[in-house]
């Protein structure tokens, strides 16, 4: 998609306040769409409601309204923005570009795509280096978006792995260190081998360290996980649950998501990318339930489900990270419970903290991109609850009434030890079973592209 600074479209997008739209039979009630023709050309009006100061109920707007274009055949858009402000000016790109977003690879008729957005900017006041970037984080994002929809037969822990390597191999501040099957054994990654062991795909970890800021040493670990199909394992999912497990490496997606954007914008930042990958399956080499596994660090954990394998390949990442990358924090994207999504829906992700400060930080990341958290404690109950009677620790919990998001995220806390750690938990919002609204489409929303870069990358 094009970035223009003049009017030459085939379709224009005006916003309206309620009850301020002057357009006959429209109120310009939040998230209300109407077209209409005028001087032969379409012009899509979008209402914004009463709050004039909601850039989320704008950015759902301008996504609706764009995907309202795409649907009268235009290929190139104006973007009448309702206010002169940066902000606003970056949010509606970041909205056509995610509005014109399909995957379409195994459609025989390809949707409309939109080549050229304009953007009005009469007294010259934008910023277009940071419209740019605006683009190509929420390029990222659909990068995102297509690695989680796309076939498990093709993103398998090997695909993951070789996306890591194709984006370090483009970038001079990035260093790349990849364990295969072999390796992860020789290193004693032992819970990452016994996820992925039964899979005729094994299992691969993926670390690519960015040096943006050559005069500071620490790094932010963003570790992604990577399921790239959760069976189950023996403790085997039923119908209904396992018809959308592809998508369980969308932790690791939107991590490469932001790996992606900063090979392309090379901020002056340091951070570190894991991906542990692996297929979780039923074969002759799958891991039994009731056994008990030694991780990286000597930690043993008595896995009572198989199911709760995610926070297995975590935990060991975490370990490896502390020990061999040192990282000043770590933050964690997983698809890790349904719990969470009976907590908070699908529009808010659960966030749990052993730092108080990280978290306020990361909380208002998410307030500022529209990728909503809400903190959630863990006690000693919860810690308690995990304690078993032959290992270190239970892989799942002993509360009779669950509270099963706490519970996993203590067994995450247990292996980040002291580094500050920060655990999200995107299983409601990575995914979208329902139909399109606003900025989430349908499937694969790529949920925390922008979270993270946000967080990294901090406004001036």
């Amino acid at each position: 998609m094009n970035l223009l600074n003049q009017e030459n479209a085939a379709a224009t997008i005006r916003f309206v306040y309620e009850n301020e739209s002057g357009v006959t039979d429209f109120e310009g009630k939040a998230s209300g769409i109407t077209a209409r023709y005028e001087d032969d050309k379409p012009v899509v009006y979008a209402g914004l409601g009463k709050n004039k100061e909601d850039l989320f109920v704008f950015a759902d707007a301008a996504t609706e309204a764009v995907r309202r274009v795409k649907r009268l055949k235009k290929t190139s858009v104006e973007i009448c923005l309702p206010q002169s402000v940066q902000r606003y000016a970056e949010i509606a790109v970041e909205a056509a570009v995610m509005a014109d977003y399909a995957f379409d690879g195994y459609l025989s008729e390809k949707p409309v795509k939109i080549e050229d957005l304009y953007l009005r900017d009469r007294e010259n006041e934008l910023d277009w280096d940071k419209l740019h970037e605006a683009k190509t984080v929420a390029e990222a994002v659909n990068y995102a978006r297509n690695l989680s929809n796309e076939n498990a037969a093709v993103v398998t822990p090997e695909y993951l792995a070789q996306e890591a390597r194709n984006i370090a191999a483009t970038c001079e501040n990035m260093s790349l260190e990849i364990l295969d099957d072999g390796e992860i054994r020789e290193k004693n990654l032992n819970l990452l081998w016994a996820v992925g062991k039964g899979s005729a795909t094994p299992p691969r970890l993926a670390i690519v360290s960015y040096r943006g800021d050559k005069e500071s040493n620490g790094a932010c670990a963003l570790v992604g996980k990577g399921l790239t199909f959760d069976s189950g394992g023996l403790n085997l999912k039923s119908a209904g649950s396992i018809e959308t497990m592809k998508h369980d490496m969308s932790g690791a997606a939107s991590v490469l998501g932001v790996l992606k954007a900063a090979s392309v914008l090379k901020p002056k930042v340091n951070f570190i990318a894991a991906i542990p990958a692996a297929q979780s399956a039923i074969g002759k080499d799958a891991f039994f339930v009731g056994d008990v596994y030694r991780s990286y660090s000597g930690k043993t954990v008595e896995v009572l489900n198989t199911d709760a394998e995610g926070r297995l390949i975590l935990a060991d990442t975490f370990e490896y990270l502390i020990a061999n990358y040192k990282p000043t924090e770590i933050i964690d994207l997983a698809t890790l419970t349904g719990a969470i999504v009976i907590a908070l829906g699908d529009t808010i992700a659960g966030m749990f903290s052993n730092n108080d400060e990280l978290a306020q930080k990361i909380f208002e990341a998410g307030e500022r991109t529209g990728e909503r958290l809400w903190r959630m404690p863990i006690r000693q109950e919860h810690r308690d609850a995990i304690k078993s009677e032959i290992a270190d620790v239970l892989n799942t919990s002993t509360i009779k009434r669950s509270a099963s998001s706490i519970t996993a995220a203590a067994f995450l806390e247990k292996f980040a030890a002291d580094t500050p750690w920060c655990h999200i938990d995107i299983a409601g919002t990575s995914w979208n079973d329902g139909a399109a609204k606003g900025v989430r489409p349908k499937y694969a929303t790529g949920f925390g592209v922008r979270l993270l870069w946000d967080y990294i990358v901090p406004r001036p």
